[in-house]
């Protein structure tokens, strides 16, 4: 492996997380090459120093000092006119769709020449239904538009 691909890896090499395999070559790598070495020995110092480090826990007169200086948001949905967000925009898509939909029927409507023509029939209500059909309501079929 070349010295560029083993300063990828060295972080994780040094947290044991990678592969036994690529293990086994970086540390070949780290035995042949002592720049690799002393970046592999720099890296492992900082790591070192943050696992050994304590937390810090302020005191609560400084902790509310920065509370003071930070704003702390308070959760809650974005709101326009008094109104969440997503509604207005729920209901504006709702407008946009109606819009255009009227737009359509109206544009569909001139562009035909002829006149809509609409059959109205009277079916008188059969005694015995046909065996291949079926009855989706009760009362005669009167006044029923077709298109």
């Amino acid at each position: 492996m070349k010295c560029s691909e083993i300063e990828k890896h060295l972080p994780d090499h040094i947290l044991e997380e990678l592969p036994p395999e690529l293990q086994i070559q970086i540390n070949e790598h780290l035995s042949t090459c002592a720049k690799c070495r002393a970046e592999s020995a720099r890296i492992e110092t900082t790591v070192s120093a943050f696992k050994n480090s304590v937390t810090f826990n302020p005191s609560p007169e400084i902790f509310a000092r920065v509370r003071e200086q930070v704003p702390l948001k308070k959760p809650g949905s974005a709101r326009l006119f008094g109104v969440p967000k997503s509604l207005v925009y729920a209901f504006g898509a709702f407008l946009v769709g109606v819009i255009m939909t009227r737009s359509i029927d109206n544009i569909s409507v001139r562009g035909s020449k002829q006149p809509v023509q609409i059959e109205v029939r009277e079916e008188k209500l059969r005694e015995v239904p046909y065996s291949d059909t079926v009855e989706f309501y009760a009362a005669p079929a009167r006044n029923l538009a077709r298109i």
